[in-house]
């Protein structure tokens, strides 16, 4: 009688679908960096931005009733930035103040614009900065890639799961507080129809976190592929975003003095190239329809469909380059 039977044995486990592999590895990168506690308090620092904007959601809809809290939405939209956006987006700022009804979809747009402008936006560079480059880098230096393509997995399923893993970090950041922000907002108004009006605002957010996300994780997978020290990785993501900025204020502020003409907050120029911020901030006003009067820019949206390639195709080039070596 053998000891040890050595022969096949047929598999017994649960099986899985091909084309849902990659989610293992999204599903087990997802669970490894939760277990931090770090990261789940500043996913709750990074709230407050949000109650900020539900706060100027529910006053909004109050000053619709009560003409107090209109010095409350003309203290918003005195500020320089917001009356260049309602210039480019064919509003007056005295309509809202007189008719805020009228302007609830400008309005609610704007204020979610802002929200992924700026606090969503530095938020995803501070996150992803911090999980993204050891996502593959430390699974190069570990040779830990071995284990998961010793399954029936591809290198481009790899590559996919963890980049899942950065999308599902943004979508808790940029499109789960803006969604639900919008469904308070149905609550808060007054007006039972106000959904008609504001339908197409959830798509819009989707589409704006897809702006965020899609570009900016072929990015972070790129350089954390290229690398087997993490922090190499998180100083080069870093240095993108400083220097991409530092260069656009530079070069913008130079053509601004030589042709002695005035650049408005948020317009176009082909100088937002050089700058990931600016680029993704234009493209986001670009989805929120707050350009309607300038109209569409092809250049932003060929930049960053080719940055996304080059990236995603940089990642997939190294995790399939290290199983031949």
């Amino acid at each position: 009688m053998p000891l040890l039977d050595v022969g096949y044995r047929t598999w017994t486990g649960e099986r899985t679908y091909a084309s849902t592999r990659w989610l293992v590895v999204a599903s087990t990168g997802i669970r490894l960096i939760w277990r931090g506690t770090w990261l789940k308090r500043l996913m709750v620092v990074l709230l407050i931005p949000s109650a900020v904007a539900l706060f100027f959601f529910g006053v909004f809809e109050q000053s619709a009733e009560d003409p107090n809290y209109r010095n409350i939405i003309r203290s918003v939209f005195a500020a320089r930035e917001a009356r260049a956006t309602a210039a480019r987006a064919g509003v007056n700022i005295n309509e809202i103040l007189l008719n805020p009804t009228e302007s609830r979809h400008f309005v609610w747009s704007y204020l979610l614009f802002f929200l992924f402008r700026y606090p969503q936006a530095f938020s995803m560079i501070l996150v992803i900065g911090l999980i993204a480059p050891r996502l593959i880098s430390f699974d190069l230096r570990s040779r830990g890639y071995l284990l998961y393509l010793s399954r029936p997995l591809t290198p481009a399923e790899y590559v996919l799961g963890k980049a899942c893993v950065i999308f599902f970090l943004l979508a808790m950041i940029a499109a789960v507080p803006a969604l639900l922000i919008y469904i308070a907002g149905l609550f808060l108004s007054p007006n039972p129809w106000v959904l008609f009006s504001t339908w197409d605002i959830p798509l819009r957010v989707l589409i704006a976190t897809c702006i965020l996300a899609i570009p900016t994780t072929a990015i972070a997978l790129a350089f954390s592929s290229l690398t087997q020290e993490s922090r190499y990785a998180g100083f080069a993501w870093f240095t993108l975003w400083v220097v991409g900025s530092v260069t656009y204020q530079a070069l913008a502020t130079a053509d601004q003095l030589s042709r002695r003409e005035p650049l408005r907050w948020g317009e176009y120029s082909h100088w937002m190239l050089f700058s990931p911020y600016e680029t993704l901030g234009y493209l986001q006003q670009e989805v929120f329809g707050l350009t309607a009067k300038v109209g569409m820019q092809w250049a932003p949206w060929c930049w960053i469909l080719l940055v996304s390639v080059i990236g995603y195709s940089i990642a997939y080039w190294r995790v399939a380059r290290m199983l031949r070596v």
